[in-house]
């Protein structure tokens, strides 16, 4: 079966979170970036391989862990004006928000 393209982008943003996650452990030894970005790469495959069988409760997932991420990076971005990595992960998260509404309001 082929990937629909809001499972494609969610594998990219899952990816992207759990690569950033990495990243911050391998430069800072930033232990609580590797869990969280590996916590949130595995909710948002999770949310990826749901979409398909049960698009409502993907959709509302993915809008509770995007707008938390959103909420948490776009917090810290303020504070510290980081662009990298409060900035992008804040605004792709919104971004990915936006996605999982939209796709919550197509399934009902």
């Amino acid at each position: 079966m082929e990937s629909s393209m809001s499972q494609k982008f969610t594998l990219v943003y899952a990816s992207f979170l759990g690569a950033g996650g990495l990243v911050g452990y391998l430069k800072g030894r930033s232990k609580i970036s590797l869990v969280a970005g590996g916590g949130s790469a595995a909710l948002f495959y999770y949310v990826s391989a749901e979409l398909p069988r049960n698009p409502v409760l993907a959709s509302s997932i993915g809008i509770v862990g995007s707008v938390a991420l959103t909420g948490m990076m776009g917090s810290r971005y303020l504070r510290t004006r980081k662009v990298v990595p409060a900035g992008v992960v804040s605004l792709v998260s919104l971004v990915m928000t936006g996605a999982y509404l939209h796709g919550l309001i197509r399934s009902s």
